[in-house]
């Protein structure tokens, strides 16, 4: 992203202070030779594809008389774990989380806040020249810095490039025009009046609500997070509008499908075009390799303005950490350009640090996008994405929303109604 700044080098006292905080946690890592009582402890919930462990595994390299305890776990057990560490005095120093958990372990002070240790800056530059709008929103709580972006999720549109031009269609940019291709390009080619070949993947979840509704120019909740917000006009016209989605011709991926992805229907053909992040470049390049050169990405179209919701991967010191000054080291080299571009190359997703997003392995031609450079899409999404709020009830008023687009879709119920009935149980879960 061309931010019209220059970038300056690293300030020379930036650089004499990260030395000598380093020595100092070197110093505390070597006090028992290196026992693993003294390392850095890091959690991690990447998986297999993790880019953390071998941008680690650098660091210790370059720095060998620093211990790292490196500890992976699965996603569902990381959510819940983190916060019961926490509250048992066994806090990690520094932790992978996905920003969509960033509301409840805020709520629940799970997280410090990072500006007292940072004092604004990373890597000896100013934090807020260093990341997008949204991302900046994303890290603050409270007036806090609690979280710093790893890696980013902001919805473009996925296609299928070489249906659309088999059919004599253009890549739709409104809502309207989104109508007319899903219709055009979906098949029902057994004729049992079910659309099985190149539909639109249609999630009922609060990420693909929300996308809608932030198109629309609605909120989740009021400004100052006293209530719900979403059964709004806005909200109606949103949910409204993924039906007319459904009838147009999309395919409905609701939790039974397994694979929230889609890579199954994909795989098969029967979803054409979807809404997602970045990381699903990586997923199909790994999981239908024999469909490359055949996809491309484009902006997400929209009603009355661009809009996605926020998330990816956050990087933050738990509340009670032992060693919040080696947590904050290893932060600060996890988000330097050369451990950012891993995320892509390792993980497959998008590093979150602007600078990053100008290394050369972004900015090439993507034979499997069919010679595209699709990071610009993303970044662009990234201007107008926006975090979910942080608020103490936020699982709670995610699954109502859930349940809300459900009984629309698959019940038929209105969509006034069904909202309604999940603003309720939301405006009880921000008086918690």
């Amino acid at each position: 992203m061309n931010t019209g700044k220059t970038r300056q080098p690293l300030k020379a006292a930036a650089l004499v202070a990260g030395a000598l905080a380093l020595s100092g946690l070197v110093g505390a890592c070597s006090a028992n030779d290196g026992a693993n009582s003294d390392a850095i402890v890091v959690w991690d919930y990447y998986g297999s594809s993790s880019p953390v462990k071998p941008a680690l595994d650098l660091f210790e390299e370059s720095h060998p008389d620093v211990t790292i305890d490196y500890q992976e776990y699965d996603y569902d057990t990381f959510q819940n774990k983190l916060a019961v560490a926490v509250s048992s005095g066994a806090a990690p120093d520094l932790a992978t989380i996905d920003m969509v958990w960033t509301p409840v372990y805020a709520a629940q002070g799970v997280l410090s806040d990072i500006s007292e240790i940072s004092q604004g800056e990373l890597n000896g530059e100013p934090i807020e020249s260093q990341y997008s709008k949204g991302a900046l929103e994303a890290m603050e709580y409270d007036g806090r810095t609690i979280v710093l972006p790893y890696d980013f999720d902001a919805y473009a549109l996925y296609y299928r490039k070489d249906i659309l031009e088999q059919k004599g269609l253009d890549v739709p940019t409104t809502h309207e025009e989104l109508l007319n291709v899903v219709e055009e390009m979906s098949e029902d080619t057994d004729g049992d009046g079910k659309v099985d070949k190149y539909a639109f993947q249609l999630r009922p979840d609060t990420f693909e609500f929300s996308q809608f509704l932030f198109q629309e120019g609605g909120s989740l909740v009021t400004e100052d997070g006293t209530k719900s917000a979403f059964a709004s006009p806005e909200g109606v016209d949103a949910l409204e509008y993924m039906g007319r989605l459904m009838d147009a011709g999309s395919v409905y991926w609701g939790p039974d499908e397994g694979d929230s992805g889609g890579l199954a229907g994909i795989a098969d053909e029967r979803i054409g075009m979807f809404l997602n992040g970045p990381y699903m470049m990586g997923i199909l390049k790994d999981g239908v390799p024999e469909q490359s050169g055949k996809w491309a990405v484009a902006d997400a179209p929209f009603s009355k303005e661009p809009g996605s919701y926020l998330g990816g991967t956050g990087l933050v010191i738990p509340t009670g950490a032992k060693n919040p000054a080696g947590g904050w080291e290893l932060a600060q080299f996890l988000l330097q350009p050369a451990q950012q571009e891993l995320v892509y190359t390792k993980a497959g997703a998008a590093p979150a640090t602007l600078e990053a997003l100008e290394l050369p392995a972004l900015t090439q031609a993507d034979p499997f996008f069919d010679g595209q450079v699709p990071f610009p899409v993303f970044e662009k999404a990234l201007e107008s994405a926006q975090p979910f709020p942080y608020v103490a009830g936020w699982s709670d008023i995610d699954q109502a929303i859930t349940d809300g687009v459900v009984e629309t879709l698959v019940q038929g119920t209105p969509p006034e109604v069904s909202l309604r009935k999940a603003a309720a149980t939301a405006d009880e879960a921000l008086q918690k």
